[in-house]
């Protein structure tokens, strides 16, 4: 089986490798660069991993994700003079998912904010632009009341997804399954970590920050722990198929700076009527009426249809309306499945599209996000 693992540019000469890398050696990987990371791909099989979380757990190395603190008494204003959402709602211990724009509303990134305290917030951005994120934020940073603190390097993170991933941490850290959304600080092995109830799946599941110092003993732990409900290390190909499940986009791939938050159905991560001017809000304003495309959705009619790349051409009653985002087959559904962008006015769910594969157009139906959701699915 061919995994579609899209593989980020990066600048830089020498990839980094995560705190967990001889663990994913040992344990036979295959590896492959991923933003200038490299990664676990695989281990034994992609499906196994997929069906592993969907029906028990996986564990996950996202230690190449970038983490940044913000702490300070300016902190929850200077933040929400940046990102898309309302940080005024948030309570201590609850996220928020957020954008981050260019000035005329383009999607630089899509990101997870965890409010510690009111003083003090994580913020967990993706890999592939990290950079580029710390150096907006370092540019608005004024000269008293907030610190920012790139913990990239410092930090790791760990992902257990699946079923069964809370009976598992439960074994680990003796800590009870937390509230959707939310984020608990504790002590383990006198250093403290947080643990949220996140993840990029659609199944239950949490994800943990942690210092570096103890990133190996909270894996090995896990895996150890995990082994009597066949707990499996999961790598980049299960996870991309698993959120596409979910239709959770991808930042560089379904989210990119030449499209806007109302485009990408990201209605959700922003805040127009908070006093606050954050980059890209005037044009939001101007774009909610005038945008032309959607981020869709969709499923294949034939079971038998080969998978869709990236830029593959979409057509709507004969005319090309669109390209593929991101494609892949679904275990859950057992079909090809995908996302991509196409005009707003042939994107009602429903419709018939076409999409071009090798010179050849087949049928696929636009489906309502999620396409798979817990004890049900869209084909």
């Amino acid at each position: 089986m061919q995994y579609n693992v899209v593989v980020s540019n990066t600048n830089q000469s020498v990839p980094f490798t995560t705190f967990l890398y001889k663990h994913h050696i040992e344990l036979g990987a295959h590896m492959g660069l991923f933003a200038g990371w490299w990664m676990p791909i695989y281990y034994h099989s992609a499906l196994e991993e997929h069906k592993a979380v969907r029906e028990n757990a996986g564990i996950f190395d996202l230690c190449h994700m970038g983490q940044f603190f913000v702490e300070g008494p300016q902190a929850a204003e200077w933040l929400n003079g940046i990102l898309t959402n309302d940080l005024s709602v948030l309570n201590d211990g609850q996220s928020q998912y957020n954008l981050l724009l260019t000035d005329s509303g383009g999607i630089i990134d899509d990101l997870l904010l965890y409010r510690i305290n009111s003083t003090s917030y994580l913020l967990v951005v993706n890999a592939s632009v990290a950079d580029k994120d710390y150096s907006l934020f370092h540019r608005f940073l004024p000269q008293q009341g907030v610190t920012l603190t790139d913990n990239r390097h410092k930090w790791g993170c760990i992902a257990i997804q699946g079923p069964q991933s809370w009976a598992i941490v439960k074994k680990v850290f003796g800590l009870d399954p937390l509230p959707k959304h939310t984020l608990k600080k504790i002590i383990f092995e006198k250093q403290f970590l947080y643990i949220a109830s996140t993840g990029y799946t659609g199944e239950t599941g949490a994800e943990l920050f942690f210092p570096a110092a103890i990133a190996s003993l909270i894996w090995t732990r896990l895996l150890e722990e995990g082994k009597i409900i066949h707990l499996l290390p999961c790598g980049l190909a299960s996870r991309n198929i698993l959120r596409l499940e979910a239709s959770l986009p991808l930042n560089g791939i379904d989210l990119r700076e030449d499209k806007n938050p109302w485009e990408a159905e990201l209605d959700k991560a922003v805040c127009l009527s908070k006093p606050y001017t954050f980059p890209g809000k005037f044009a939001l304003v101007q774009l909610k009426n005038t945008f032309q495309d959607l981020l869709v959705a969709f499923t294949a009619k034939d079971i038998m249809c080969p998978q869709p790349r990236t830029g593959s051409p979409i057509f709507f009653m004969g005319e090309k309306r669109g390209e593929v985002t991101s494609g892949v087959w679904s275990p859950s559904l057992g079909r090809v499945i995908g996302m991509g962008y196409i005009h707003k006015f042939c994107a009602t769910v429903g419709n018939t599209i076409e999409i071009e594969i090798r010179d050849k157009r087949y049928p696929f139906l636009i489906q309502k996000k999620p396409l798979y959701r817990k004890g049900s699915s869209h084909s």
